[in-house]
């Protein structure tokens, strides 16, 4: 096994490891890529042909792990050259072993105490949003991305690395989410239309209630509404679009990731739904002279507290 640390701010400085410091991170890389952490985003991925992984499963005796550093650097530069003070400094921890690769960047190096052979703080924790990973193993048809934040960096994934998706219906559904709510799932001619928002909201409104994303049966839905008029696909749907499949299941994990709230009343009291977008379009929730008002369906009547149900029906 080896494990090298490595500072990366303007330029590449590897940290000099002894056997306490190795020992103290093997516990961070043991906590953040434990099969039980789903406080990550995790990716299926595959190596490109230029991916710097391919090459360092070609020779991997031979290779310099320093050079996953430098590669790193440079996916963290603008075109000029100088560093992109978007992305957030940190180090990255590589560890090696005789069938797996690791690699971590650690964004926020203050949960780790240097000057106690990195020690984690009690800061550390999985949940905060510092971090982001690859696991190799022996095979370059699949590696796991991960990601603290909702999507994976693209200097992480495509710049550094070179992989591609191995999609599955989760990362469809989430990559689906995403362009429609930064608004680049339709073509920019659609975008400019009086009604876009209504085809905005038609579509979010499909994705909740159907199990399968259709492009096709979406257009002709649109088309039925009288929202839109073309029925060229390719002057449908962005370019970007094309980064997600024609047809896949939609993922419900995925829906709640991304439309969840959680809505504090008290120091000890809070709300909490799946989809708030659809709660509040149905009017299920209502705020009124300082009262939260829910809508309560139907079928889910009789599982109310006994007490509440006694009071309504006095």
């Amino acid at each position: 096994m080896v494990v090298k640390v490595f500072d990366i701010n303007e330029n590449v400085r590897e940290e000099e490891l002894n056997e306490i410091d190795i020992i103290n991170i093997n516990k961070v890389f043991s906590k953040i890529f434990a099969p039980e952490n789903t406080d990550h985003l995790k990716i299926d991925c595959y190596a490109n042909e230029n991916s710097i992984l391919k090459k360092y499963s070609k020779n991997s005796k031979e290779f310099k792990l320093i050079e996953f550093a430098n590669e790193l650097e440079k996916a963290e530069q603008k075109t000029d050259g100088s560093r992109n003070k978007q992305i957030t400094e940190g180090n990255l921890f590589i560890k090696k072993e005789t069938n797996r690769l690791l690699l971590l960047k650690l964004e926020n190096i203050e949960v780790i105490d240097k000057e106690k052979h990195y020690e984690m703080r009690n800061t550390f924790s999985t949940e905060s949003n510092y971090y982001k990973g690859c696991i190799l193993g022996d095979d370059l048809q699949q590696i796991t991305i991960i990601d603290k934040n909702k999507s994976v960096a693209r200097y992480w994934r495509e710049t550094f690395l070179d992989l591609s998706l191995n999609r599955n219906e989760y990362q469809n559904s989430k990559q689906l989410i995403e362009l429609l709510k930064s608004n680049n799932l339709f073509e920019s001619e659609l975008m400019q239309q009086d009604n876009f928002q209504k085809i905005k909201e038609y579509t979010e409104n499909y994705i909740f209630t159907n199990d399968t994303f259709d492009k096709v049966r979406l257009s002709e839905k649109l088309s039925q509404k009288n929202l839109i008029e073309e029925n060229n696909l390719n002057a449908i749907y962005s370019e970007e679009s094309k980064q997600i499949d024609t047809e896949f299941s939609l993922s419900k994990q995925a829906i709640k990731e991304d439309y969840n709230k959680t809505i504090y009343v008290s120091p000890d009291t809070k709300i909490y739904t799946e989809n708030y977008v659809r709660l509040s379009k149905r009017q299920g929730i209502e705020y009124q002279d300082g009262k939260i008002i829910l809508t309560v369906d139907e079928s889910f009547i009789k599982q109310l507290p006994s007490e509440l149900r006694v009071e309504n029906e006095n």
